[in-house]
């Protein structure tokens, strides 16, 4: 039996790594009026719906923060038209709705600013494509793009036993941002008029995303 010959060296290949392109502008923005706020202006506040508040004719349900409110009437209202419900308005992040698909309400703690790049507002009945989950309006989020180490980091404290700290971090394939916030929280009614259910309005949550 004759000796094989020794089988070629393996070829180098080129290592291709695809990105996927970013979202393209958003539909309403021909018709209604827009208004974008950056990462910046989205860190005034500690917490992403009060954040939004600063934009004109942004309204939340009875005008109490995801500090304080239940999850399922932290909705939020555009163009002036008055909260009578949880979700007035359309909330998506990277084009994905985050609304709650039965009450239409958003759990604003697992949104922390500081793993956000934008937040466009389009005001307008329907809002073009986004149909009647939009009926004031849409927050359009958009994500941090994905780069090497930490992106974004808050840790902070305050009183009545608040906490909270965030981080944001990763690749440029990956982005990961982690939070956690505790508070004893505050009595809303206090005094004579104060009932057995008046409690503190205490805080526990933790969020990740990947």
């Amino acid at each position: 039996m004759s000796d094989l010959p020794p089988p070629p060296p393996a070829p180098e290949v080129e290592v291709v790594v695809v990105h996927a392109p970013r979202l393209p502008p958003l539909g309403g923005e021909a018709v209604f009026a827009v208004q974008q706020l950056d990462a910046g202006q989205l860190k005034t506040a500690p917490r992403l719906d009060a954040a939004l508040k600063q934009a004109p004719g942004v309204s939340l349900f009875r005008r109490t923060g995801s500090e304080a409110a239940n999850p399922t009437i932290q909705g939020l209202s555009l163009r002036g038209v008055a909260p009578s419900g949880a979700g007035r308005a359309l909330v998506t992040l990277d084009g994905a709705p985050v609304n709650d698909p039965f009450g239409g309400w958003v759990i604003w703690s697992a949104l922390p600013s500081e793993g956000l790049e934008s937040a466009t507002l389009v005001r307008g009945a329907g809002a073009g494509p986004y149909g009647a989950g939009a009926l004031t309006g849409v927050v359009a989020l958009e994500e941090r793009a994905g780069r090497d180490g930490l992106q974004a980091l808050d840790v902070s404290a305050g009183e009545r036993g608040s906490a909270r700290g965030v981080a944001a971090f990763g690749t440029r394939q990956l982005l990961v941002t982690l939070g956690a916030e505790t508070s004893d929280g505050y009595v809303p009614v206090r005094g004579a008029a104060a009932g057995a259910a008046d409690q503190p309005t205490d805080l526990e949550s933790w969020t990740a995303a990947a």
